[in-house]
């Protein structure tokens, strides 16, 4: 699915249009589920290996992603954690 936070060609994070990969701000287990509901960002490959390296930017984009999920969804945190069993808002 395409994604629901953003649709700009750039990294999310620092805005960079170079060696763009997309990243599932839901991973893990919850990878799958991301991709069906859209959370994904286009990141850059260095924003991308800081974050999977170092988890630069990880809670921000998981926040992000959340209430993206919330509100494009008009679902409750509670429907949010029975989905993804979790949440960090």
């Amino acid at each position: 699915m395409e994604s629901i936070i953003s649709k700009q060609d750039k990294c999310f994070l620092c805005g960079s249009t170079q060696n763009l990969q997309l990243h599932h701000c839901w991973h893990g287990s919850n990878r799958k589920l991301a991709d069906k509901d859209g959370l994904t960002v286009k990141l850059c490959m260095e924003c991308h290996m800081k974050l999977h390296d170092k988890g630069i930017g990880d809670r921000y984009l998981m926040e992000i992603a959340e209430k993206a999920y919330l509100s494009h969804y008009k679902k409750s945190i509670g429907d949010f954690i029975e989905r993804y069993g979790k949440n960090v808002i």
